[in-house]
C-alpha cells in the first residue's frame, strides 16, 4: 500500500539508469583542472529533484546493510525488512560507517512509532503486542514527527498534551510533559537526536525499490571514503550505480548527488592531507572539513579538486618555477618573485609527479640532498638561496605531509641531515613541531642550530624523569653510529640532557654497555676513531667534568638566545602576527569557495524560496572573510551570535507592515516591484554583517545585494536600493541623506526603520514605544520617520493622529513578537506579553531552530498567527491552562473538549485567523482591535462565538489498534470526520509462502452537516 495518495512515481525511478561513476582522470605527470564528464542520456534533474523532495518530506526509508545479510539480501521471497525514515532531528550517532540504502514511497506492513525490537515478531509475537506503540500508517508517523517537532522546537507553552482517545471513547486529561523532547541534548529515548526512530516494516525492498545510497551530513566524513563505501554496497548488492543522497538531520535537508560530480583522480589523497598546512597541530583535518562540510557537496569537491589541481594554461609557469626551487641559483629569487607578479599562487599545494607537493617541499628537498652532497664539517653556503627561501615563506608556502616527512624522519640512521640554517628557518615559520622526539635532533648540532636548540627545550620540559632516562639511553645507543656523525653534536646533546636531570645511572650504563658490545666487537671504530672501551669511557669521563663543559654551564643563556635569534628570525620574515595567518593562503581554496555568489530559484522574490536561500548562504554560515578564523576553536551551532536569522526575519517583517501602515495612512505608496524587492534589501544589509568590519559591513553588503539579484529586477532600482543599503548609518538627515533623491530617502527610510525597529531585541521599556517622551534606550529618531508626520507626534491619547496610533500599536506587536523569537529578551511594559498569556519561551532554543528551519519564513509567520490566535482565544474566554487537575479549563473527558490552551502545536491552532486579515492588523490586534478594518473585527466577532460554543478539541493521540477497534471510540473519530477503515496487506513470510494482514486505518472524510 502506497499511504501517500496521489503522489505517482516518475517512470524513471521505478528503474535507475546505469551511470558510469568512473573517476576523471588526466594523463601525464600533471592533475588538470576538468570539468566532471558525464554520459549522454535523460536528465538528472527531475530524479533529483523527487529524491529530495522525499527525503525532506519523510517519505525515504533507510536501512542499513550489515555484511552478514548481504548475499542473501535478496533472497527471501518478500520477507518484510525493518526499514526507518529520514526525519530531521533523528539519531545518527550510530550511522558511521555504515551502508545505507533507501526506498521512495515504502509500502508498510508496520509502522512503529520507534524501534520496537521486532525480532520476536519471527518467532510468533503479534505485531501490536510488541513494547512500542503500533501506529496505523505512514502518515500517523508522519503526523507524530511533525507534532514532536513543535514541541521539541517551536513551543512557547509548559509542555502540556493534548488528552489522548481512550478505547473506552473517553479522553484522558493533558498531560505535563516537560523536556521531553529536547532538541539540544541527546534525549533519554534516543541518543544522539531528539525524535525518536521510527521504525517500518517494508514489503517493497527489491533492487527496483531501492533508489540510493544514503548518508548524513552531520557524521563526520570524506567524500572519497563515501564514495568508496557506496560503490562496495552496490558490488556487494549488484546494484547498478546509485544516487547518492546526503542528509543532515539538524535541519532536515537533503542534497543529491552523483558519483561524477564528486570524484576526481586524487580525491582521497586531499582530503588526507589537509591537515598538512599547520604542522603545529592546531588545525586537524576534521575542523577543515568542519567548514567545507557548511558547503553543499558538490561544491565540497569541485573546490578541493580546483584548490589542487593545476590548469592547463599554467603547466608551464608551474614548471617554470619547480626548476627555480629544485636547481637554485642567485637569480632564482627575482625569476620566482616575476612568476608571482604574473600570479602565480606560488603558495599554494599541487599534485605533481603522483603525489601533492608545494614549491617549499621541493625546495626542502633539493637542499637537503645538496647539503647531504657536502662534508658537513665543511662552510655549507646559504646566501645564494636565502632569498628564495625568504621569498616562499613571506608568500604563504608550506609543507605538505611529503614536505613535513623529511622533518619527521631526521634522526635516523638512514636519513639524510636537514640544513641546521634550513631547520632554524623552519622553526621560525612553522615551530613548534609537535610531533618531533629528541631522535629526530640526533644530527642537529645544539652549538650552531637555534632551532634544534629550542626544540629541544620544549622537548625535554614536557618530559618526565623516566622520558629523560629513556632519552639518554637511546642518544648513547648504537643506533646514533651512522655515517657523518660528529663527535662534537653528540657532545652537546649530551650536555643539553645532562641539564635536564638526566642521569647515566647503573641502569643507563649497563644498558649501554651491553647494546654496544652485542653489536660491536672490542677494537671497532664507532667515532672519530674510538673503540668500544674508549667510548664508553669517553661518555664517563663527559659527565665528570661537565661542570666545566662551557655548554652545561650556560645552556639557559644559551637556550634564552636561542629563542631570541629565532624570534628575531621570524620577524625578519615577517610573517602574520595571527598564528593562523600563515595557514590561510595554502587554504585559499575555502576563501574561493565561500566567495560565490548563492544559486537562487528561478521565481526570485519575497518569497520562502528566495528568502531561504539568502539566509543559508549568508546568515547560516561564515562568509569568506571569516571562513578560516578560529579554525582551532569548537565549531559553531550560530554563525552571526548579533544577527541571526530570527534578527533577519524580525526586520523584514517590520518593513512589510511599515509599507502597508504608510500605504494604509496615505503617507506614501509603492508599486509591486518595489515591494517585492524592499524586503529583500532589507535581509541583505545584514549580509556581511559579523564578517568585515562595521564600517564596511553596508558597502559589503550592498556589493552582494547588486550581484545576486543582478537580472532578476530592473537594474536602475537595483542602484537605488543598493544606494540606500550603502546609506544607512549616515547621520539621519544629514548631508548625506540631503543628497539622496527622494525615491532613494524613501527607500532608506524603510530600510531604517526595519532595522532599528529590532533594537526592542535588547529591551523593552516601560515607556515604549516613546514616539513623544523619548525613552532612555530605544532613540526612536533613529527610525528616520517621515518629519510631517513625526511633528505631531503627541503623548496625550486623545489627540494622538491616526498615523501615531497605528504605529504605536504595530510597534507594540512587534515588541510582542520579539519576545517569543529572541534569546534574553526584557520586557518592562507594564503589562509584559508572556506574562499576560503564562508563556515561557526558550529565546536560545527558538533562535537557533530559525537558524536550522527550511521554512524560515513560514515559522515567523506562525509566531504572528500564534499572536493572534491568543487575543482571539482570550476573546472567547479561553485561558492558558497550567492546572494539572484541568478544572480552570473545565476539561471535558467525555466530550473531549476544554477552554483552555495547553500548547500551541495542537490547542493553540485551532482558533482561526481570519483569511483575509492583513499583517498590519495582525501586529495592531493586541493593542488596538479598534484599528482593524470591519470585515476583520467581523471574523474575529464569528470566531470567538465559535470557540465560546465549541471550546478547544482535545487531541486523540496516537490512536493504538485497540482504539480503532472500539466502537465507543469509533463514534468518537466519526464525529470529527475520520472514519476507520480495514485494509489487507500483503506480504511473503518466512516460510516463502504468501499472507495478509488485516490493518485498521483511521481516514479523514467529510464531516457530514
Amino acid at each position: 500500500m502506497n499511504i501517500f495518495r496521489g503522489i505517482k512515481l516518475p517512470s524513471w525511478l521505478c528503474h535507475q539508469p546505469n551511470l558510469n561513476t568512473q573517476s576523471v582522470t588526466a594523463s601525464g605527470q600533471w592533475t588538470a583542472t576538468e570539468p566532471a564528464k558525464r554520459l549522454p542520456g535523460p536528465s538528472r534533474e527531475p530524479e533529483r529533484q523527487a529524491l529530495r523532495l522525499a527525503a525532506e518530506s519523510g517519505r525515504l526509508a533507510i536501512r542499513q546493510i550489515e555484511p552478514a545479510e548481504v548475499a542473501s539480501y535478496f533472497n527471501d521471497n518478500g520477507t518484510p525488512r525493518s526499514y526507518t525514515l529520514a526525519l530531521q532531528g533523528m539519531p545518527h550517532g550510530d550511522l558511521r560507517g555504515r551502508w545505507m540504502v533507501g526506498i521512495v514511497d515504502p509500502d508498510c506492513l508496520y509502522v512503529y512509532k520507534q524501534n520496537p525490537d521486532t525480532w520476536p515478531l519471527k518467532q510468533g509475537a503479534e505485531a501490536d503486542k510488541l513494547n512500542v506503540k503500533l501506529l496505523s500508517d505512514l502518515q500517523s508517523l508522519a503526523e507524530k514527527d511533525k507534532e514532536i517537532q513543535e514541541q521539541a522546537g517551536w513551543e512557547v507553552y509548559k509542555r502540556f498534551t493534548s488528552g489522548h482517545l481512550g478505547a473506552d471513547g473517553r479522553f484522558s486529561l493533558p498531560k505535563l510533559k516537560p523536556g521531553k523532547y529536547d532538541s539540544h541534548k541527546p534525549s533519554t529515548l534516543c541518543r544522539g537526536g531528539s525524535v525518536p526512530p521510527p521504525q517500518l516494516l517494508v514489503t517493497n525492498d527489491g533492487k527496483a525499490d531501492i533508489k540510493c545510497f544514503f548518508v548524513v551530513s552531520d557524521v563526520p566524513g570524506n567524500i572519497s571514503d563515501i564514495l568508496q563505501k557506496k560503490r562496495e554496497c552496490e558490488r556487494a548488492l549488484s546494484l547498478p550505480p546509485l544516487p547518492l543522497v546526503v542528509f543532515c538531520c539538524e535541519t532536515g535537508s537533503a542534497e543529491v548527488c552523483y558519483d561524477d560530480e564528486l570524484d576526481s583522480e586524487h580525491l582521497a589523497l586531499i582530503e588526507h592531507s589537509l591537515d598538512c598546512f599547520d604542522p603545529s597541530g592546531n588545525i586537524s583535518i576534521e575542523k577543515i572539513m568542519d567548514r567545507m562540510k557548511l558547503l553543499p557537496m558538490h561544491l565540497q569537491a569541485e573546490a578541493l579538486r580546483s584548490g589542487f589541481s593545476i590548469p592547463p594554461e599554467d603547466q608551464h609557469k608551474w614548471q617554470q618555477a619547480i626548476e627555480l626551487v629544485s636547481n637554485p641559483c642567485p637569480y632564482s629569487a627575482q625569476k620566482l618573485l616575476a612568476l608571482k607578479e604574473r600570479g602565480l599562487p606560488i603558495h599554494r599545494c599541487f599534485f605533481h609527479e603522483g603525489k601533492m607537493t608545494s614549491l617549499l617541499d621541493l625546495f626542502l628537498f633539493s637542499e637537503i640532498e645538496r647539503y647531504n652532497a657536502h662534508d658537513h664539517a665543511t662552510e655549507f653556503r646559504v646566501d645564494e638561496v636565502d632569498p628564495l627561501l625568504r621569498l616562499l615563506l613571506k608568500s604563504g608556502a608550506r609543507l605538505t605531509a611529503w614536505g613535513q616527512d623529511h622533518i619527521r624522519q631526521m634522526g635516523g640512521c638512514t636519513s639524510p641531515s636537514l640544513p641546521p640554517y634550513l631547520f632554524n628557518y623552519m622553526v621560525a615559520a612553522f615551530g613548534p613541531f609537535k610531533f618531533l622526539t629528541l631522535q629526530n635532533l640526533w644530527n642537529i648540532p645544539l652549538t650552531r642550530c637555534s632551532g634544534g636548540v629550542v626544540e629541544f627545550d620544549r622537548i625535554c620540559k614536557n618530559y618526565n624523569d623516566q622520558q629523560r632516562q629513556i632519552c639518554l639511553i637511546e642518544i648513547l645507543s648504537r643506533k646514533r653510529f651512522y655515517p657523518n656523525l660528529a663527535l662534537d653534536t653528540l657532545e652537546s646533546q649530551l650536555l643539553a640532557l645532562f641539564r635536564y636531570e638526566a642521569i647515566p645511572d647503573k641502569d643507563v650504563m649497563d644498558s649501554f654497555k651491553r647494546d654496544l658490545k652485542t653489536y660491536h666487537h672490542d677494537n671497532a671504530k664507532l667515532i672519530d676513531n674510538l673503540s668500544v672501551a674508549g667510548y664508553i669511557e669517553w661518555v664517563e669521563e663527559l659527565w665528570k667534568k661537565r661542570e666545566t663543559c662551557t655548554l652545561y654551564q650556560n645552556w639557559p643563556a644559551h637556550v634564552e638566545e636561542a629563542n631570541q635569534q629565532i624570534a628575531k628570525l621570524k620577524q625578519s620574515l615577517d610573517l602574520p602576527v595571527d598564528r593562523f595567518a600563515s595557514v590561510k593562503p595554502a587554504l585559499q581554496f575555502m576563501v574561493d569557495a565561500f566567495s560565490k555568489p548563492p544559486v537562487l530559484p528561478d521565481n526570485v522574490g519575497d518569497n520562502e524560496d528566495t528568502i531561504l536561500k539568502v539566509l543559508q548562504h549568508y546568515y547560516r554560515r561564515p562568509g569568506p572573510e571569516r571562513v578560516l578564523a578560529n579554525l582551532d576553536k569548537l565549531f559553531q551551532k550560530t554563525w552571526k551570535e548579533e544577527h541571526p536569522c530570527s534578527h533577519a526575519l524580525r526586520v523584514r517583517n517590520n518593513g512589510l507592515w511599515y509599507m502597508e501602515l504608510l500605504e494604509r495612512c496615505q503617507v506614501h505608496s509603492f508599486n509591486p516591484v518595489e515591494k517585492s524587492l524592499l524586503p529583500l534589501a532589507i535581509i541583505y544589509q545584514g549580509a556581511a554583517a559579523e564578517d568585515v568590519d562595521k564600517s564596511a559591513e553596508k558597502t559589503r553588503s550592498a556589493v552582494y545585494f547588486k550581484q545576486d539579484l543582478a537580472g532578476h529586477f530592473p537594474e536602475k532600482l537595483l542602484d537605488e536600493v543598493a544606494l540606500a543599503i550603502v546609506n544607512m548609518e549616515n547621520d539621519i538627515g544629514g548631508t548625506a541623506d540631503q543628497k539622496l533623491s527622494e525615491t532613494v530617502r524613501w527607500y532608506l527610510r524603510i530600510l531604517r526603520f526595519a532595522v532599528h525597529m529590532d533594537f526592542i531585541r535588547h529591551i523593552v521599556e516601560p515607556e515604549f514605544p516613546g514616539l513623544a517622551t523619548q525613552p532612555q534606550f530605544f532613540n526612536t529618531s533613529d527610525l528616520d520617520l517621515p518629519h510631517l508626520w513625526a511633528r505631531d507626534f503627541t503623548s496625550e491619547p486623545d489627540h494622538k493622529t491616526e498615523f501615531q496610533r497605528h504605529l504605536e500599536a504595530a510597534m507594540h506587536g512587534a515588541a510582542d513578537l520579539v519576545q517569543l523569537t529572541t534569546t534574553h529578551p526584557m520586557d518592562r511594559r507594564k503589562n509584559p506579553y508572556t506574562e499576560v498569556y503564562g508563556l515561557v519561551p526558550d529565546g536560545k532554543k527558538i533562535t537557533l531552530q530559525f537558524d536550522r528551519t527550511a521554512e524560515p519564513v513560514q515559522g515567523m509567520e506562525r509566531f504572528i498567527d500564534d499572536n493572534v490566535r491568543r487575543k482571539i482565544a482570550k476573546q472567547a474566554g479561553i485561558i492558558t491552562c497550567s492546572d494539572p487537575s484541568h478544572q480552570t479549563c473545565k476539561a471535558d473527558q467525555n466530550k473531549g473538549i476544554t477552554y483552555g490552551i495547553h500548547n500551541s502545536w495542537y490547542d493553540l491552532r485551532q482558533v482561526r485567523v481570519p483569511a483575509a486579515m492583513t499583517l498590519l492588523e495582525k501586529m495592531q490586534f493586541e493593542h488596538d482591535p479598534s484599528l482593524l478594518s470591519p470585515a476583520t473585527l467581523q471574523a474575529i466577532e464569528e470566531e470567538v462565538q465559535r470557540l465560546k460554543s465549541e471550546g478547544i478539541r482535545m487531541n486523540t493521540g496516537t490512536l493504538t489498534r485497540e482504539t480503532l477497534d472500539s466502537e465507543k471510540a469509533q463514534e468518537v473519530l466519526e464525529d470529527r470526520g475520520i472514519a476507520v477503515v480495514s485494509e489487507q496487506r500483503h506480504y511473503f513470510g518466512a516460510d516463502g509462502f504468501p499472507k495478509e494482514r488485516k490493518m485498521l486505518v483511521p481516514k479523514k472524510i467529510v464531516k457530514p452537516d
